[in-house]
């Protein structure tokens, strides 16, 4: 492919890289601490227990409330209403076990860790208040924050941009290369022209003459065997490669060997003198006869000057 052909994607490469940086630069810090609290039976180790795992069920409602989120505001004199800090809080329960965990999202390591470990403080108080002393709720893992941040990540960022990036240049640049090809319309032909009266032949005695020998045939000379075919690189296709690559490999795809005609005869209004196609065109007949490409690939390739 040549630089005319790459411009569309380095061009949303660049695009796709500079939205992801800003996108990155514009992201809040976010940092990620919990803490899993374990219902136990009075006088009984923690276990599988069926009555167990519908506590839990409740037990999740109950940390995952009002009645738990505003005192912890109260505690850690945060600056934020009880439904803000339950949007960044999220409690899971897991199936046939009593553990429920409890997960929590701030714009810094410690802040999370702190208020992680008040909310699950603040549960287990309400839920051995509501529920015990039969169950009880007691911490089972302590709260603990992660060392890396959930986000931003600008690596990840960047490398989806320029991706994302590239594949909307390739889209773009196909597209207006679609538009500069012309487009070969398929007239209706018309009926046959009526051929003129022919009269009739006069009737004329003419001499009877002797047959003349036929004269033996030359047997038709062999045609000389074509050389193998070499895929040529980026940049080197002619018209003739294009042409012996759909009659090799063609009859392979007869579903599409219309279409694939209809490109060839549109190559050649665009086809340079010498034949070679430019770049952008080029770009164009390696999507459309990718299938091809990659059966005449398959083959065994013969070596270059071979």
């Amino acid at each position: 492919m040549r630089f005319g052909g790459r411009l569309p994607v380095l061009a949303g490469t660049a695009a796709g890289v500079a939205a992801a940086a800003v996108l990155t630069l514009l992201q809040s810090s976010t940092y990620r601490a919990d803490a899993s609290v374990a219902l136990v039976r009075q006088g009984r180790p923690p276990g599988d227990d069926p009555a167990l795992a519908q506590a839990a069920d409740a037990a999740a409602d109950l940390f995952h409330s009002r009645a738990v989120a505003e005192p912890a505001i109260a505690n850690l004199r945060l600056d934020q209403s009880a439904d803000e800090l339950l949007d960044r809080t999220s409690v899971r329960t897991e199936a046939e076990s009593s553990l429920v965990r409890l997960t929590v999202e701030a714009p810094s390591r410690d802040e999370a860790r702190r208020t992680v470990q008040e909310l699950t403080e603040l549960a287990t108080v309400r839920f051995n208040d509501r529920y015990g002393p039969g169950t009880v709720a007691t911490v089972w893992e302590a709260p603990r924050a992660q060392e890396d941040r959930v986000s931003p990540r600008p690596a990840r960022n960047l490398a989806l941009g320029a991706l994302l990036g590239a594949l909307l240049g390739t889209l773009v640049g196909s597209a207006l290369l679609r538009r500069r090809l012309p487009v070969r319309v398929r007239g209706v032909p018309g009926p046959p022209p009526v051929a003129p009266p022919v009269p009739a032949p006069k009737l004329v005695s003419e001499p009877v003459l002797e047959p003349l020998p036929e004269p033996v045939p030359e047997p038709p000379a062999e045609p000389e065997p074509e050389g193998p075919f070499v895929l040529p690189r980026l940049g080197e296709w002619h018209l003739a490669d294009v042409e012996r690559l759909l009659a090799e490999q063609g009859p392979a795809f007869p579903d599409r060997l219309e279409e694939l005609r209809w490109y060839l005869e549109s190559f050649r209004d665009v086809a340079e003198s010498d034949g070679r196609l430019p770049g952008g065109v080029e770009a164009v007949m390696e999507d459309v006869f990718r299938d091809l490409i990659e059966r005449a690939r398959a083959a065994p390739q013969p070596r270059q000057g071979e």
